[in-house]
């Protein structure tokens, strides 16, 4: 998209050119990192003191927001931010040269004829078919009978097993694995035995894994990953696995085998989920939850054992405070060890006030 005047960035967004200046800007970068030929904005808009620091050539802001710089007014600063950032993307064939590179093993019972790149060393196994538009980077492995579908992006060193079934535009960052065996063991006389795991990992349209994300087959079945949700990097999603759609699982979550997790749930980071565990839909979770039990459709929880995210911050609130509590429960005991003395000293020197009580 860059470089571009002002006035030409405030036509694409269709957002307001605010002043008389009209700079051409060629970069995009934050508050903190922007200079004077770069684009950025301000993503809140009652704290326009924000951008006097900055030493960007323009802003973008949202609306009534005044500021002391070159700006165009949009509904959404940060968005508009993004659609413009969207622009400045490395072009797909510089990234993904089309075609299928020389060292590709392709087995001839797949099929890449309709897909736009098959980087260096990548395999392809029997029975395989890449949707139209879809890329390989380097070094990417695709087992037998995977379907992957249209204008998907698998990044370099990612494995996609035998059988794995990916939606339309799905995007797999490096070194992700999907369709790993899952973790079923059987204990006996001589020890593990294993149990096969037979099923699949099937996922829908539009989702995005980060890099080292692995997602284990089913034993039987499906391991479910719905459309729209999207993965962060390092987290762990183990056999028969129901993710519903539009899910947001930030980096090295762990969700152990067979849970269902409705659709619109977010992860903070390091939530942990034991096995066969319904989490219901909208739900929110706090960073490193712990999730022992179901949870209804909206919850929000935070701690270990999770719960009720209010209920959790009292708690860690008070305790908190328990070193102070305590000196203080210290300081209430003297003082009332101090006031039983005094009063046995004073009942002490009228005894006839207790022979009375006993008459």
């Amino acid at each position: 998209m860059l470089p571009l005047k002002l006035s030409e960035i405030a036509k694409i967004l269709d957002g307001t050119l605010i002043g008389p200046d009209d700079p051409v800007l060629t970069g995009v970068a934050g508050l903190n990192e922007a200079g004077a030929s770069d684009l950025s904005f301000l993503a809140v808009a009652k704290r326009p003191s924000d951008a006097a620091g900055s030493d960007a050539g323009a802003l973008l802001v949202g609306p009534k927001v005044v500021v002391d710089k070159p700006c165009i007014q949009v509904e959404d600063p940060y968005r508009a931010f993004a659609q413009v950032l969207a622009g400045q993307q490395i072009e797909a064939d510089r990234a993904f040269p089309p075609g299928v590179h020389a060292t590709a093993v392709i087995d001839p019972g797949a099929d890449v004829s309709r897909a736009a790149a098959v980087g260096p060393y990548c395999v392809v196994g029997a029975g395989s078919v890449l949707g139209s538009g879809t890329r390989l980077g380097s070094h990417v492995s695709i087992g037998c009978d995977v379907t992957v579908g249209v204008d998907c992006v698998i990044h370099p060193q990612a494995v996609i097993r035998e059988g794995c079934r990916l939606g339309d535009r799905v995007i797999v960052h490096a070194c992700v694995v999907l369709g790993s065996d899952g973790f079923g063991y059987l204990p006996g006389p001589t020890g593990m035995q294993k149990v096969p795991q037979v099923g699949i990992v099937a996922v829908g349209d539009d989702v995005e894994f980060g890099a080292g994300v692995t997602v284990d087959r089913a034993t039987t079945g499906r391991t479910v990953i719905g459309t729209g949700s999207k993965i962060d990097n390092q987290v762990q999603i183990a056999h028969n696995v129901q993710v519903g759609r539009h899910c947001a699982l930030s980096a090295q979550v762990g969700i152990a085998g067979s849970c269902v997790i409705e659709d619109g749930v977010i992860f903070g980071g390091q939530v942990g989920v034991g096995d066969h565990i319904t989490i219901g839909a909208g739900t929110k979770l706090g960073g490193q939850s712990g999730v022992t039990g179901d949870l209804e459709p909206g919850s929000r929880v935070f701690g270990t054992p999770a719960q009720d995210a209010k209920e959790s911050f009292r708690t860690t609130a008070a305790t908190r405070r328990l070193p102070q509590m305590q000196a203080l429960v210290r300081e209430l005991k003297q003082k009332i060890d101090q006031l039983e003395s005094r009063l046995a000293a004073v009942e002490g020197q009228h005894p006839s006030a207790n022979n009375d009580q006993e008459n």
